[in-house]
């Protein structure tokens, strides 16, 4: 349910990496008897949003119980959201849609501050 992986760069830095995948069942079991193991000593929050996804609301509902187990356990990490897979939403319709979910994400991340970001199916790239 949750992988790990460990970088060690620029000689003693280590970057501990925790991959939680989405799948419902994770999430409850996250928030349910792993939050302060995952959200503790946290630097940096990457969530990732599947632009095509048809449940909205359920997501945002996750994104902000991850907020307040950060609020609780790590107030200092800071936030990206990544808005994934825009480049299979219509061309004329990337800007208006991205702009509307950064707004809500940055407007349910208060008091945190949120960084949105556009990505793409493609591996490696930001959009």
């Amino acid at each position: 349910d949750v992988e790990h992986s460990h970088v060690r760069f620029l000689g003693n830095l280590v970057l501990n990496l925790w991959d939680c995948g989405g799948q419902e069942a994770f999430m409850e079991n996250y928030f349910a008897s792993q939050r302060d193991n995952i959200f503790r000593n946290v630097e940096v929050l990457i969530y990732v949003f599947d632009v095509e996804s048809r449940e909205l609301d359920k997501d945002m509902h996750y994104y902000q119980s991850c907020l307040e187990a950060i609020l609780q356990n790590s107030p200092e990490a800071k936030i990206f959201c990544l808005v994934h897979k825009m480049d299979l939403v219509q061309e004329d319709q990337r800007d208006i849609i991205f702009r509307e979910r950064e707004e809500d994400l940055k407007r349910l991340s208060l008091p945190l501050e949120c960084t949105c970001f556009r990505t793409s199916i493609w591996d490696e790239t930001l959009y």
